[in-house]
């Protein structure tokens, strides 16, 4: 699985759970503590995906793939969308005045929803963290990509001088071979000459000697 479409797999999640939350929030008629963790909890929820939009953009780009920016695109606008229905329920809890008395909730409920958020505010970091976690091991598996494909030019283009030698030292050991073998003709066709010619003369010297 590509770092896109994990990226992919957790928006989907992340505008499941925004698009609950925000039915939620819709139906807070009474509990003025639930809808201000709701809101919060659902606002925490938008700026991950916002977040994790950003992420996607740069991969995209990144790729260069026109089909993966169509698609960044079309979740940016799914994200307003949602954010835009986001305002609306808050407005609505605002006019119901559900949101309006925060400050006469109970210190129970206060440190229920400073806690919440300080454990949203955890899991952003994290997540932060993960997300340049991995966009540095991305940039150092390209870096090793690239350094791989150098010394695959390399290694081929040393293959292809020790072939040329080898063509060349074959070609050397055949010329070699063939001005020995000349060379050898050459020597019993002089020691037949030379045989022939002092036959020639035994023969020439024992008719004079005769007549």
């Amino acid at each position: 699985m590509s770092i896109f479409e994990r990226y992919d797999d957790e928006y989907r999640g992340l505008t499941s759970q925004i698009s609950s939350k925000i039915s939620e929030l819709s139906s807070y008629s009474s509990s003025n503590s639930d809808a201000q963790t709701g809101v919060q909890l659902t606002q925490g929820l938008l700026r991950q995906a916002d977040d994790l939009i950003k992420q996607m953009g740069m991969e995209a780009t990144g790729s260069g793939d026109r089909e993966l920016q169509k698609k960044t695109k079309t979740y940016k606008k799914t994200l307003q969308s949602l954010r835009a229905d986001f305002d609306s329920a808050k407005q609505s809890l605002d006019r119901s005045g559900l949101l309006a008395g925060a400050d006469s909730a109970s210190r129970e409920d206060r440190s229920r929803l400073l806690q919440t958020t300080d454990n949203l505010g955890r899991q952003n970091e994290t997540l932060d963290n993960a997300r340049r976690v991995m966009a540095e091991t991305e940039d150092v598996a390209l870096e090793i990509t690239e350094e791989l494909g150098r010394n695959r030019e390399k290694i081929q283009s040393a293959r292809s001088k020790v072939l040329e030698v080898s063509s060349m030292t074959n070609q050397a050991r055949r010329l070699v071979h063939s001005m020995s073998k000349r060379e050898t003709q050459q020597k019993i066709m002089m020691y037949g000459l030379a045989f022939i010619l002092i036959g020639a003369i035994v023969v020439v010297v024992y008719y004079m000697q005769k007549d």
